[in-house]
């Protein structure tokens, strides 16, 4: 039997960050959702745990979530990890887009399927969970509010799907890179008090916004390109994606000969119903 699934991306609507917590991670809140771009997974049987990717820069072994993932599932389920598992590669590393933990959520869901396993939602949102902040996030998808250091889901009730633009620059950015230059900015609040609540725009702020500048310099000019057609736009996550909304991809047909070296990638938004469709296991690859 083989099975497949999509991972889909997701951007950050909004991103507030504040002091570290006891366990080193960051407290946050963020307004994710889920976005049509998407990585492709496949599993077939194997005698032992095989990786391949059709992306070189994918690193394997450990150092690969969609490894570690399988890995992890098969201690919690008392099995070895046989499987071939092998990841098509759409969504960029590095960019805010949450590909890698995607991919590994996606991993859970085809293996839980694939082994036979039983394991409960509770189950697979602790390993998500041990995994990485944003796993938890890739078991839902659709709109949802993020919280602590990103294992806390709150489901949104959809909206209508929006059409998005991705300016993707030529570079990647380490997301511990830039949560250390914005942690170097002095004293943080321990907890995080959203009084006001989310942003009226589609797009709100991001803390990181100015860390992101202090890491990589170079997104400077991509920030201007995006401004100059539309005030509604923001860095997702810890970046280098910038996320515009409502405005078509033609729009930077000047920006784009300007810059040849930036991606332009429309997308659009994904309800639940939407995204679970995609990660959910069929058989047959394709």
């Amino acid at each position: 039997m083989t099975l497949s699934c999509l991972a889909p991306a997701k951007i950050n609507r909004e991103l507030r960050v504040g002091g570290l917590r006891p366990d080193g991670f960051h407290e946050i809140w963020s307004r994710m959702v889920s976005i049509d771009l998407s990585d492709r997974l496949t599993v077939a049987a194997a005698e032992r745990l095989d990786f391949s990717c059709d992306d070189p820069d994918v690193p394997d072994g450990d150092d690969n979530l969609v490894v570690r993932a399988a890995t992890l599932l098969a201690r919690h389920a008392g099995l070895q990890p046989r499987a071939r598992l092998r990841l098509e590669k759409k969504v960029p590393m590095g960019r805010g887009l949450g590909g890698g933990s995607a991919d590994a959520a996606a991993t859970l869901l085809l293996l839980t399927r694939f082994w036979g396993l039983a394991q409960s939602s509770a189950s697979l949102h602790g390993i998500a969970s041990e995994l990485g902040s944003d796993v938890p996030f890739f078991l839902t998808g659709g709109e949802a509010d993020v919280t602590g250091r990103g294992e806390v889901v709150t489901p949104l009730e959809d909206r209508p799907p929006a059409e998005l633009v991705l300016l993707l620059p030529p570079f990647a950015l380490s997301t511990a890179a830039v949560y250390r230059a914005y942690a170097g900015r002095g004293t943080l609040p321990e907890r995080l008090e959203i009084e006001a609540g989310p942003s009226s725009r589609f797009l709100g702020p991001n803390d990181l916004a100015s860390a992101v500048l202090e890491v990589e310099g170079r997104m400077e000019p991509y920030l201007r390109a995006a401004e100059a057609v539309t005030p509604d736009y923001a860095i997702s996550g810890s970046g280098s994606t910038i996320v515009l909304h409502g405005v078509p991809a033609q729009a930077f047909a000047a920006s784009a000969a300007r810059h040849p070296e930036m991606h332009i990638v429309p997308c659009r938004t994904l309800t639940r119903q939407q995204f679970q469709r995609r990660i959910h296991p069929t058989e047959g690859a394709s």
